[in-house]
């Protein structure tokens, strides 16, 4: 039986080891103007290895996986294809991110527009583009998935209904980080009740009479809960929480801890108060994993030798995973910078953070009886153990990976 638990835990710490951290959520801006359309598309950098057929380990510079990029999006106005007439990509080394901007002009005019992606749809069957598009003063959103692959825009409709021409130039700079420039000002303020929004099936509806729903966006909880779940040495630090025996007060305590302290430095780093580059967050969040790994093998050694309450044995744990909460919630932070570049940032925020509490409880809930049932059994501690010693190892080869 315990031959087959290790080969089983064996097999299970291998396979973390190829993905850590691979979010499978990107982000775009896309202008509509009267010079054509203009794409602003960003992603995690590592993401970009998913496409590169040389099985490279290493994430190439920018302008390596450009054509294709370019093969990933389509601009279909009138029913014919508009041409690509410049293309641009940038590192942003601060959230380890890459940008590629793309535009596209349509000398067959753009009564009817239709927008096809389709990047990683082969990779992550669950993978999601975040989209804002920016028109006529006006802003909407969308979501490409798996299965919403094109969004389809009746612009000629839509600027009769506004009342507006579309504007004479693009922005500078990516709108989704700069609304408040050149006159665009909130176009889902309350003075703007009238103005139109791209539902995540790609239909457009009327925003609610008078209210501001922007800097809410529930799409963001389940952004947040998804983000936890495919982010292996998160899921691994909160599963090493739980492998040494403890009273329900103490487990309640740290993870408390973690998600108090994780819940600051998401905010500040997201914020702007702080920067810290995930060349730096991402080996110590490693570094995190090995250590409570050690940190468990220690309290499960000393388990049968001292008679010590669980409050006493386990005094300090608390402060220790409060820091490493710390750690964490730089990592957490990188996602979202992302993905709102300054918009309705509070709003995000809270839905993320929310998001993210309940994909940790959700591991959590899943986890607990069995793990206590584990413990009731003789080789409870051994499996712990076992399965700590595990933890320190594939978070060492993360550290080393990451260095």
């Amino acid at each position: 039986m315990i031959r087959n638990i290790i080969i089983f835990s064996l097999l299970w710490a291998v396979s973390l080891m190829a993905s850590a951290h691979l979010s499978g959520f990107t982000d775009t801006s896309i202008q509509i103007a009267k010079p054509g359309v203009k794409i602003i598309y960003t992603l995690p950098s590592d993401n970009l290895l998913e496409l590169d057929s040389s099985n490279n380990k290493a994430v190439a510079p920018p302008s390596s996986y450009m054509p294709a990029i370019i093969n990933g999006w389509g601009i279909f106005t009138n029913k014919r294809s508009c041409f690509l007439r410049s293309s641009m990509a940038k590192a942003l080394p601060k959230i380890a991110a890459y940008q590629y901007v793309l535009s596209y002009e349509c000398p067959q005019g753009m009564n009817e527009m239709s927008i096809r992606y389709n990047l990683f749809a082969e990779q992550w069957r669950g993978h999601q583009n975040y989209a804002r598009i920016f028109m006529a003063n006006n802003r909407m959103r969308m979501r490409f998935t798996f299965d919403k692959k094109t969004l389809s825009l009746p612009v000629k409709q839509l600027l009769n209904e506004w009342g507006r021409p579309l504007t004479t130039t693009f922005f500078n700079t990516d709108p989704h980080s700069q609304l408040q420039v050149e006159g665009w000002g909130d176009p889902f303020s309350i003075k703007e009740a009238s103005a139109q929004q791209i539902t995540e099936a790609g239909t457009v509806k009327k925003t609610i009479h008078g209210q501001n729903y922007s800097s809410i966006d529930p799409s963001f909880i389940w952004l947040g809960m998804t983000h936890i779940w495919q982010g292996f040495d998160h899921v691994l630090f909160i599963i090493g929480l739980l492998l040494i025996p403890c009273a329900f007060k103490q487990l309640l305590l740290w993870v408390t801890s973690f998600t108090l302290a994780h819940s600051i430095t998401l905010a500040l780093s997201v914020l702007g108060v702080f920067s810290i580059p995930p060349s730096i967050t991402e080996p110590l969040i490693a570094l995190t994993v090995v250590i409570l790994g050690i940190e468990n093998l220690y309290y499960l050694y000393q388990q049968p030798k001292d008679d010590l309450t669980f409050k006493q044995r386990y005094r300090n744990r608390w402060w220790v995973i409060f820091c490493f909460g710390l750690i964490h919630g730089i990592g957490f932070s990188y996602l979202l910078q992302e993905l709102s570049g300054g918009e309705d940032i509070w709003g995000r925020l809270l839905m993320f953070n929310l998001g993210v509490e309940l994909g940790q409880i959700a591991i959590i809930v899943l986890l607990l009886i069995p793990i206590y049932a584990m413990f009731k059994w003789k080789y409870g501690l051994k499996i712990g153990g076992i399965s700590s010693l595990l933890t320190s190892l594939v978070g060492a080869i993360w550290l080393i990976q990451r260095i």
